[in-house]
């Protein structure tokens, strides 16, 4: 099989130690370094993210912030590729204008930016289940529809099975709608990762790479419960040509941590693509 490029994003934040607890962290005035830091270690851009609860300081928000990211994308070789909504963890996004009207505009703010992918990450107080999800149906299309209109594709995460999603998506029927195939939140439920990769194929649009253990928390790379084998086979078998965000633990060193795991993905990716 041939090998198509290989391209590596990491979330914003995830090349910064955070303050003691805080996995998912927006690094406040330190922003900025974390494009020299991904350009030095080889990974293409940040998936860059709004805040749980609103930040007026986060560059998205801004024109000069968006200016100022752009300018920091150009300078050091980078892209810009996804960004991720977690404002609706913390704030419920069926039957809330206010959060559907907060969407909205986020992706107006990542049209400005050229970005490709919108992650809804549907958890906590947005947490879609099979027995809700008549109640997104109406709010993402509507989100999907404004999407669209600046090419840009709604990857829905989430911690249903592959059989479920394939549910949502044949009833949310909306070509801008497909899947963020996260490793780390699946196998924290129990699900048969290559299988569902399988299944649902084509849907998948971007992926997230992390490990859990048996208790759901984030762990290095290689030391969990996720089989990076299995789970690349499945990729390779389905054609997969997206990128790979890392959404991982930073260790005790978000450099070194880093490094190592782009040595590991690209390991398991050479194996299992350049069958």
């Amino acid at each position: 099989m041939a090998i198509h490029p290989l391209r590596f994003g990491i979330v914003q934040g995830r090349l910064i130690q955070s303050p003691p607890g805080q996995l998912q962290w927006f690094p406040q005035d330190y922003w900025e370094s974390e494009f020299f830091i991904a350009s030095a270690l080889g990974i293409d851009y940040i998936e860059l993210i709004a805040e749980r609860n609103h930040n007026p300081a986060n560059p998205l928000w801004s024109d000069a912030g968006v200016n100022s990211i752009k300018s920091l994308v150009k300078r050091n070789g980078l892209s810009l590729h996804a960004f991720c909504n977690d404002y609706i963890v913390d704030h419920a996004l069926p039957k809330s204008d206010d959060v559907l009207s907060q969407n909205l505009k986020l992706i107006e703010r990542g049209a400005l930016l050229g970005c490709q992918k919108y992650i809804l990450p549907l958890f906590e107080q947005s947490e879609l289940t099979l027995k809700n999800v008549e109640e997104y149906v109406d709010p993402l299309r509507i989100i999907a529809d404004k999407a669209e209109q600046s090419g840009i594709t709604v990857c829905l995460e989430t911690v249903l099975n592959g059989a479920e999603l394939i549910t949502v998506l044949e009833r949310i029927n909306h070509p801008a709608v497909s899947v963020v195939y996260d490793t780390g939140n699946r196998v924290a439920f129990g699900h048969d990762l290559p299988g569902d990769i399988c299944m649902l194929g084509s849907r998948i649009s971007h992926v997230h790479i992390k490990d859990k253990n048996t208790f759901n928390e984030n762990v290095i790379i290689g030391t969990g419960l996720v089989n990076f084998l299995k789970v690349f086979e499945a990729l390779a078998e389905i054609k997969y040509q997206g990128p790979y965000t890392f959404e991982t633990q930073r260790g005790s060193n978000p450099l070194r941590t880093a490094a190592y795991n782009l040595e590991l993905v690209k390991f398991f990716y050479e194996e299992c693509f350049a069958k």
